[in-house]
């Protein structure tokens, strides 16, 4: 991989102290943090798209250009891998198939960037642009709720994007959403990589972590992840204790992607869907957490009405299922069905 064209003048507001173990530490921005600076940014990527559509099975990386203003108005222009990331996304998707952006570590060092060399970008997944683009936010939105509730949540980044062909000159442009790199959201909150991917025993997890993750899974209606097998959930590891971190929301009820939902589902989705797939708990436990949530009900619904990218119909949907949560789980009686 080539390296970044020109070193890059960082912006004051940029360089940062972030608060790492509950201890102050001064940290460079990352390219993630380049980019993130209001609600949604137009980028440019360009590489071999037809190659890598048609080797989705491969794990090839295709190398190409990226390109976004900055927060000063400079214009960025990095070389980067692009390559497939995921399973059922990566074979479904019948438009753009998720993506992994790498870029050159050595390149981020000569810019004075962290070493964070990655990002996980988040596309169309179905033919119906329409459709896809109302699940696509949806999914971002997700995302940013779990934000309000805990920092140990991945940190999203909305963008317009166009990516052109090399191969045969097409642009197609869409809204997509990139998401922070792993070992970013793990300095930030302090934690090491942990390489296990099953953790059987509950008294190995984090309590609040888990319990968190657990019912912020149980308030979406998502039943597309696995606790103990990590399916759809990171485990890092701080103080000696496993730390969950849930991503991947389109099987939600909440996102409610058609082609991860029935269409009686989609109907009718205010009382389907919600499956408690945690630990069994004292209610008293998880109530602690069912409280947290009360009180960022308004902050919450917040993030769904300022989202100036959803149709009102979609807004509705999701604070009506969100609110459904509130007002119907108040017991926590499920805590004990497993």
């Amino acid at each position: 991989m080539l390296t970044f064209l020109k070193t890059i003048n960082l912006s004051p507001i940029l360089v940062g102290v972030l608060l790492l173990s509950g201890r102050a530490k001064a940290q460079s921005p990352s390219i993630f943090d380049l980019i993130s600076y209001q609600d949604i940014i137009k980028i440019n990527l360009s590489f071999d798209l037809s190659s890598l559509q048609e080797n989705r099975r491969d794990k090839n990386a295709y190398p190409g250009w990226l390109q976004f203003t900055n927060q000063t108005g400079e214009q960025q222009r990095w070389q980067v891998d692009m390559s497939l990331r995921g399973r059922f996304r990566r074979q479904r998707c019948q438009e753009m198939p998720p993506l992994t952006i790498d870029f050159s570590k050595k390149a981020l060092a000569k810019a004075g960037l962290a070493p964070f060399d990655d990002m996980k970008l988040v596309t169309y997944c179905m033919a119906d642009d329409q459709a896809a683009r109302e699940a696509l936010i949806r999914e971002y939105i997700t995302y940013k709720l779990y934000n309000q509730l805990t920092e140990m949540s991945f940190r999203v980044q909305l963008v317009k994007m166009t990516i052109k062909d090399t191969r045969t000159g097409k642009k197609t442009t869409q809204m997509a959403f990139l998401i922070e790199d792993t070992a970013q959201l793990r300095a930030r909150i302090g934690a090491e990589k942990m390489e296990d991917f099953r953790v059987r025993n509950k008294i190995q997890f984090q309590p609040h972590a888990l319990r968190m993750t657990t019912l912020f899974q149980y308030m979406i209606g998502n039943q597309d992840w696995g606790l103990t097998i990590s399916k759809n959930v990171k485990y890092l590891m701080r103080a000696d204790q496993v730390i969950v971190v849930p991503y991947d929301f389109d099987f939600s009820v909440l996102v409610g992607a058609s082609y991860a939902m029935p269409q009686e589902v989609l109907e009718k989705p205010l009382a389907y869907g919600r499956a408690y797939l945690g630990f069994q708990e004292d209610p008293e436990d998880l109530r602690v957490i069912f409280n947290e949530l009360l009180r960022k009900r308004k902050a919450l619904m917040e993030v769904i009405r300022k989202c100036k990218f959803l149709k009102a119909s979609s807004k509705k949907e999701m604070e009506a299922y969100i609110n459904f949560f509130f007002e119907h789980s108040t017991d926590l009686k499920f805590a004990r069905t497993l």
